[in-house]
């Protein structure tokens, strides 16, 4: 019979949330481009709306989906004005 040693290891405040997540910009200008073509919103009012999103998001633990998970809200949010 074997013991094992487990470390318990706590992550404190490291500020991540205050740091830029890269890409953020060029992800949030081009998805105002597509939204505004698409749906003729006003690109001032989608980029506040993805900010917007974009916080609820801030403490993810995985930020990969991030993008796609603020281009489907903003979509149905979008696409539900329309009809």
């Amino acid at each position: 019979m074997s013991v094992t040693a487990t470390t318990v290891v706590e992550a404190g405040d490291d500020g991540a949330s205050e740091r830029p997540v890269p890409g953020v910009g060029s992800f949030v200008d081009s998805l105002v481009a597509l939204l505004h073509t698409e749906y003729g919103v006003d690109p001032q009012a989608i980029r506040s709306r993805a900010t917007e999103v974009l916080a609820t998001f801030a403490g993810a633990r995985v930020q990969s989906f991030v993008p796609i998970l603020v281009e489907k809200r903003l979509r149905e949010l979008y696409r539900g004005l329309r009809t």
